[in-house]
C-alpha cells in the first residue's frame, strides 16, 4: 500500500505532530537563548561598570598627582608671600619630572602669567591676561570665588594644542593664618594624551571600548575628551565623573564588538540548539507515522490497499450499533479467476486483483467503503441507501466494470466475471448481529453463483426479485 492509498489522517497527523513538536522546541530554544543572552549581557554590563570604575580610579590618581604641583607652589607662595624664578623653576622641574603628563606650570600674579616652566614651547603664554580670554577666565573667577582648584577642559591653549587646565587660587595669610589678600593663580596644563594613556591600556586588556566626553547639557551633545567617541553613538554603560571646580565628564564603555556580540552560548552550539528541534520534530514525525502506518497496515490489504476483513468486521458492527439508517452490504466474488492464475501465473492474478480493487474504489461514493475479504472475494458497505434501485444499479455497474478486459504485462489481456450478493440492514427495525447480515449477503451470493454467475442477487426481503441479471 502506497502513501496515496492511505487515509488523509494517516498522512497528515504525523506531519502535524512533528511540526508542532519542532515549533514548540524551537520556541523553547529561542526562549532559552534569549535568557542566556540577556544574562550574558547583564554580566557584560556589570563588567563595563567595573571597567569604568577602574578608569575613574586611574584618572583620580593621575589628577591627584598632577594637582600636587600647583598646590605645593601655592603653599610656598602663601607662606613666603613671594617666590623667585630660581625657586619656582627648581620646584616645578622636580614636580614635572615626577609626572610626565604635566605640560607646563605657570604663575599668574594678579591674573597675568609672568612665569612658566618650561619656557620652551610655551613662550606664547607669557604675559597672558586671563581677563582677555573668556574661555579661561570663567574658570579663574570660579576658582577665586570658591577658593578651590578648578579644572576645565580640554581647552585650546594659546601656545598651541589642547590640554586640561587647572587654576589654583593663592591667598596670602596674616599672622593668624587667615587668608586676607588675593595674590594670583598657579596654573597647570596637563597633556590629555599622557593623562588618558591608561584608558587605552584598560580598553586593550578588558576588551571594552571606552570613551570620555564632557557631560552633555541641554542642546549640547558633549565634546569628546579621550578614548573612543563612537562609544556614545550606541547604548553604552555610562558613569559621571566630577572634576574639581564643578565641571563633569561622562565615561562610557561597551563591548568592542557591540552588545550584539555578547552571546551566552557560542555560535556553533547555538546552531546545534536550533537544529535540535528539527531533529526532534523529524523523529516525532517518523515515530507517529510508523505507528499510524502499522495501524493502517493492520487494517489494510497489502496487495490492493483496500480495507481488510478486520476493518470490515469493525465497520459493520459500528453501523449496526449506531443510529439506525438504511445501509447495504454487497459481497462480490470473482468468476473465472482461477484460470487467470493457471494460464498467466500468479503475478497476473495479482495484477487482476489490483485492477478490480481500483475499479470498485472508483465506483463508490465518499461515504461507502470497499473491502477485500480474502482471495478473490470483495465487499462494499453502502450507507444512506436511498432506494433498492440505487443498490441494484451499483451492483450492476460493479459487475459490468469488473468484466472489462484487464491489461497484463507484455501486451496481454485477460477477463474475469463477478457474482454479487446483497443484503440491506437493519432489517425491519429488528436488532441484528453483524454475522446475521453477512450470512444473508453470503446466501444471496451463493444463489448468484448457482444461477450461473455474472449477476447480482438480493435478499427477498428487499422487495426485489431474487435475481438481478
Amino acid at each position: 500500500m502506497n502513501a496515496a492509498q492511505m487515509p488523509a489522517r494517516t498522512r497528515l497527523v504525523p506531519i502535524l505532530v512533528g511540526g508542532l513538536i519542532a515549533l514548540a522546541m524551537s520556541a523553547l530554544t529561542g526562549i532559552l537563548l534569549y535568557y542566556v543572552d540577556a544574562k550574558a549581557e547583564l554580566e557584560a554590563s556589570s563588567r563595563a561598570y567595573a571597567v569604568l570604575a577602574e578608569v575613574r580610579d586611574q584618572i583620580d590618581r593621575r589628577l591627584e598627582t598632577a594637582l600636587a604641583v600647583p598646590e605645593t607652589l601655592a603653599a610656598v607662595i602663601a607662606a613666603e608671600e613671594r617666590i623667585d624664578d630660581k625657586a619656582f623653576n627648581a620646584i616645578a622641574a622636580r614636580l614635572i619630572r615626577a609626572n610626565p603628563s604635566i605640560r607646563n606650570v605657570a604663575l599668574a600674579p594678579g591674573g597675568v602669567i609672568s612665569a612658566i616652566h618650561p619656557v620652551r614651547g610655551n613662550e606664547a603664554a607669557l604675559g597672558l591676561r586671563y581677563a582677555d580670554v573668556p574661555a579661561q577666565n570663567a574658570a579663574v573667577l570660579r576658582a577665586i570665588r570658591t577658593r578651590r582648584t578648578v579644572i576645565a577642559g580640554p581647552l585650546e591653549l594659546v601656545q598651541g594644542g589642547t590640554g586640561l587646565l587647572s587654576r589654583t587660587p593663592v591667598f596670602l595669610r596674616d599672622s593668624e593664618g587667615e587668608d586676607t589678600r588675593y595674590w594670583g593663580i598657579v596654573a597647570l596644563a596637563v597633556d590629555t594624551d599622557q593623562l588618558f594613556e591608561d584608558i587605552r591600556q584598560i580598553a586593550d586588556r578588558t576588551g571594552f571600548s571606552i570613551g570620555v566626553r564632557r557631560a552633555p547639557r541641554a542642546g549640547s551633545p558633549g565634546m569628546p575628551v579621550a578614548g573612543s567617541p563612537e562609544v556614545f553613538s550606541g547604548p553604552p554603560v555610562t558613569m559621571l565623573y566630577s572634576l574639581p571646580g564643578g565641571d563633569r565628564w561622562e565615561l562610557g564603555a561597551m563591548p568592542q564588538g557591540g552588545w550584539q556580540s555578547v552571546e551566552g552560548i557560542p555560535g556553533i552550539l547555538r546552531a546545534l540548539l536550533y537544529l535540535l528541534p528539527l531533529v526532534l520534530g523529524w523523529i516525532a514525525y517518523r515515530v507517529v507515522a510508523s505507528r499510524y502506518r502499522n495501524q493502517e497496515l493492520a487494517r489494510r490489504d497489502p496487495l490492493t490497499g483496500l480495507a481488510n476483513r478486520k476493518s470490515f468486521d469493525y465497520q459493520l458492527r459500528g453501523l449496526l450499533q449506531g443510529k439506525p439508517r438504511s445501509c447495504a452490504l454487497v459481497l462480490i466474488d470473482l468468476d473465472g479467476f482461477k484460470p487467470v492464475n493457471d494460464t498467466h501465473g500468479h503475478s497476473a492474478g495479482d495484477t487482476a486483483l489490483r485492477e478490480v480493487a481500483e475499479r470498485l474504489r472508483n465506483l463508490i461514493r465518499g461515504t461507502d467503503v470497499v473491502y477485500r475479504l480474502g482471495g478473490d472475494e470483495f465487499a462494499i458497505l453502502l450507507q444512506d441507501v436511498k432506494s433498492d434501485q440505487h443498490m441494484v444499479n451499483l451492483a450492476k455497474r460493479a459487475i459490468a466494470r469488473i468484466k472489462q478486459p484487464i491489461a497484463l504485462d507484455g501486451g496481454r489481456e485477460t477477463t474475469v466475471g463477478a457474482s454479487a450478493g446483497v443484503a440491506v440492514f437493519p432489517l425491519g427495525g429488528h436488532p441484528e448481529r453483524a454475522s446475521d447480515v453477512f450470512d444473508r449477503a453470503d446466501r444471496a451470493l451463493y444463489r448468484s453463483k448457482a444461477q450461473g454467475g455474472n449477476r447480482a442477487v438480493a435478499e427477498p426481503a428487499v422487495g426485489s426479485t431474487p435475481g438481478l441479471p
